[in-house]
C-alpha cells in the first residue's frame, strides 16, 4: 500500500502546546553563526548561487496541492520547476518552508535561483520507483540531480515498504550524491520516513519539542535526530513566531548546506560529497545550548539533541580551514606526519582500510584545546539484486555488495595512551567531543573492517592555560569556535 505523508505541523497530537516568548535573540540567523559570519566576510559570503536544488512538500487540501507561491517579491528570480504531476494553487506550508530555504529576504541562501518541486507522494512512489499509480513496479529511482532536497513531512509506512523506501533513499545518495535532509515528527514518535535512512539528514529542534529515539527498523538502535536547529522562525514585520515545528528547523539546516555548497564548489570541491558536508556540518554544531548533552564511546551523538545545534559559522570555518590528507600508519616509517589544522575535514575513498589514517594535532605550550569536536561519516552501501533499469530490488546484503562497514575513531596523545574515541558498531558515523587538552601532539586514527568513502570534519578551541593561583592573567582565544550566543527563553503552557 503506498504510504501516507503528512505535513509535521499537522500531524495528530494529544496535547497541544503553546508557546509565549521573551524575544532575546535577533532571529534564527543569528542563532546559528550567520550574521556573525556575515560580519566577517561581508559582501563575500555565500548566498548558495548556482546551487541546484529540490523540496518534497505533502499535499494538502481538496486539490492536493503542494507548491510554494513564489510569486511575490521575496522569491524574485527564482524559477521553481515542477517534477510532480502540477496542481493549480499554492500551498502555505511549502510556501513558509521555502521562506526559509531559498526566498531573498528570510533565508541564509538567497542566491539559490534553480528550485525543483515534487509532491512528496509521487517522490517515494514514482521519484524512488516503488510505486506507479499505487502498484509495487520496482523500478530503478530516478535521477536526483541536486546537492541538497529538502524534506518538510513525514511519513508512517509500514514495514515492509518503509524499509524498501528508506534504502532507495540510501540509494539515491549514494549515486546522486544528493544531500537529502528531512526532519524528525513534533509529535512523540518517530515517523518511518526518513529518520530511518543512514545517508539522510534528520533535523530536530533546539528546544527539544520533537520526536526523538532509536530507530526501529532498518538498522535498529541508531539514535535520531542527527542535528537540531532553532525553533522560532521571524514574521516579516521583524517580531517573533514562536512555532515550534521541525518543518521549519529542517530548512535551515538545508539553507546551510546550500550556501557552504556554494563555498565548497569554488574551494573546496571535495567536500561537495554528501559524506564531508554531513561530517562539516555535525562538526559544526554546538552543544553549550544544551546542559543535559552527552555521548559515550557506543552511542556517538546525544540522544535528543544529536550532534547538537546547526552553526553555520563553525561550518565554514571548517571548510576555510582546509583539507588535510590522513597518513597511512604503515608510511608513518617514510612519510612523516605534519600536524593538521586545528580546523579542517578530509574527504578520502581509500583502496584499503587494512591500516589506519592518521591525523595529528598540536596544541602549543601554555595553551589547552577546548570544544574539539571531531565527527567521522560514511554511507551505506544499497546493492540492486534485479541490475536493470526497469527492475530494483535494494539490497544491504554484503555478499551482493551492500552492506554498512564498521568505522571507529581513537584519539592518542604523544605517549599513545587513549585519550578518547568513538566505536559505534550500528551507525554510519562516530563522533569525538571534549575540551582540557593540554600542550603536546595526538594523534586521530580512522580505522575500518573495510574499504568505504568517508568524510572526516574537525575543529578546536585554544585558549590560554589557566595560570597557577595568585598570578594574574588574561585568558586569549587564539582560534576560532567560540561565539557569543544570545537566545531566546521561552515559557510554554500546554493545554
Amino acid at each position: 500500500m503506498l504510504p501516507m505523508v503528512w505535513f509535521r505541523r499537522l500531524n495528530s497530537l494529544a496535547l497541544l502546546c503553546v508557546v509565549f516568548s521573551v524575544p532575546v535573540a535577533a532571529d534564527w540567523r543569528d542563532d546559528i553563526g550567520f550574521y556573525q559570519l556575515q560580519m566577517e566576510l561581508g559582501t563575500s559570503t555565500p548566498t548558495g548561487a548556482g546551487v541546484n536544488v529540490s523540496l518534497a512538500e505533502a499535499p494538502r487540501g481538496s486539490g492536493d496541492v503542494y507548491l510554494p507561491n513564489t510569486t511575490t517579491p521575496n522569491f524574485s528570480g527564482k524559477t521553481v520547476t515542477v517534477a510532480s504531476p502540477p496542481v493549480s494553487g499554492f500551498s502555505g506550508h511549502a510556501t513558509s518552508v521555502s521562506e526559509v530555504f531559498f526566498s531573498n529576504n528570510d533565508s541564509i541562501a538567497p542566491g539559490v535561483t534553480n528550485i525543483v518541486a515534487y509532491d512528496a507522494n509521487n517522490f517515494l512512489s514514482e521519484q524512488l520507483g516503488l510505486f506507479d499509480g499505487g502498484i509495487q513496479v520496482n523500478r530503478e529511482p530516478t535521477s536526483q540531480p541536486y546537492a541538497v532536497q529538502n524534506h518538510s513531512w513525514i511519513s508512517n509506512a509500514e514495514a515492509p515498504a518503509a524499509t524498501n523506501l528508506a534504502q532507495r533513499l540510501d540509494y539515491v545518495v549514494n549515486r546522486d550524491n544528493v544531500l537529502a535532509i528531512g526532519g524528525t515528527n513534533n509529535g512523540p514518535r518517530l515517523p518511518s520516513l526518513l529518520v530511518h535512512s543512514y545517508n539522510a539528514i534528520s533535523v530536530g529542534l533546539s528546544d527539544g519539542e520533537h520526536a526523538f529515539g532509536n530507530t526501529t527498523f532498518n538498522g535498529p538502535g541508531r539514535p535520531r535526530p542527527d542535528i537540531v536547529a532553532p525553533h522560532g522562525i521571524d514574521a516579516p514585520d521583524g517580531s517573533v513566531i514562536e512555532e515550534s515545528f521541525t518543518s521549519f528547523a529542517t530548512p535551515m539546516v538545508s539553507s546551510a548546506a546550500a550556501m557552504l555548497h556554494e563555498y565548497a564548489a569554488g574551494n573546496r570541491v571535495n567536500a561537495t560529497n554528501v559524506q564531508a558536508m554531513r561530517a562539516v556540518l555535525m562538526a559544526g554544531a554546538t552543544k553549550e545550548e544544551f546542559a543535559s548533552w552527552d555521548r559515550t564511546e557506543t552511542r556517538p551523538i546525544d540522544e535528543q539533541f544529536g550532534a547538537g545545534e546547526l552553526n553555520v559559522y563553525n561550518s565554514f570555518k571548517i571548510l576555510e580551514g582546509g583539507e588535510f590528507d590522513g597518513v597511512m600508519a604503515s608510511q608513518v616509517g617514510t612519510t612523516p606526519i605534519t600536524p593538521v589544522g586545528l580546523l579542517g575535514f578530509d574527504h578520502n575513498d581509500p583502496l584499503s582500510l587494512d591500516q589506519p589514517f592518521l591525523y595529528q594535532f598540536e596544541v602549543e605550550e601554555g595553551e589547552v584545546l577546548n570544544d574539539f569536536s571531531v565527527f567521522l561519516q560514511w554511507n551505506i552501501d544499497i546493492a540492486d539484486t534485479l541490475p536493470s533499469p526497469e527492475n530494483f530490488n535494494p539490497s544491504i546484503d554484503p555478499a551482493l555488495g551492500g552492506g554498512l562497514a564498521n568505522l571507529d575513531l581513537h584519539l592518542f596523545d604523544e605517549s599513545d595512551v587513549l585519550v578518547d574515541r568513538s566505536i559505534s558498531a550500528v551507525d554510519n558515523f562516530e563522533h569525538i567531543y571534549l575540551s582540557g587538552l593540554t600542550a603536546g601532539l595526538y594523534t586521530l586514527e580512522v580505522s575500518g573492517d573495510r574499504a568505504v568513502e568517508y568524510g572526516l570534519a574537525w575543529r578546536g578551541v585554544t585558549v590560554a592555560a589557566v595560570p597557577e593561583p595568585g598570578s594574574l592573567a588574561v585568558l586569549v582565544i587564539s582560534a576560532v569556535g567560540l561565539t557569543a550566543r544570545r537566545r531566546r527563553v521561552a515559557v510554554k503552557r500546554c493545554l
